[in-house]
């Protein structure tokens, strides 16, 4: 399999219905890092000598960063027919507000996720 070096992580096209589609990809290794690295900070906190650690996590902001990123493409309309822009503001409005949309979108990433671990455990046994 040919790996583009300027592209390591490109989108897959999956159709909504016969005239638009929606291009996604997996959020992981650097990218990942960075959007926890946006969202995520470390506490600590000593009480009564015992030293306790969480991670304070922005869960809105990091939703918001994980949508822009799985979604790098759409071909959408509005039901007068009028094209929906693909911007980070309509793509956090659509899996924010739009059951189907959401669900649709989710399904895909499972999709995605699930061929990807296939592909894995092909590696693993050759």
């Amino acid at each position: 399999m040919p790996f583009d070096l300027d592209n390591l992580n490109p989108a897959t096209r999956f159709h909504y219905n016969d005239d638009e589609w929606v291009e996604l990809r997996i959020c992981s290794g650097e990218d990942l890092s960075r959007i926890h690295k946006q969202t995520r900070k470390k506490k600590k906190e000593y009480r009564h000598g015992i030293l306790y650690r969480w991670e304070d996590v922005d869960e809105d902001l990091e939703m918001d960063l994980m949508n822009d990123f799985a979604i790098t493409a759409w071909d959408l309309v509005t039901p007068s027919g009028e094209s929906i822009p693909c911007t980070k503001e309509n793509k956090n409005l659509m899996m924010r507000n739009s059951v189907e949309f959401a669900g649709f979108v989710t399904s895909c990433l499972q999709k995605l996720n699930e061929k990807f671990a296939g592909l894995m455990e092909e590696q693993e046994k050759n």
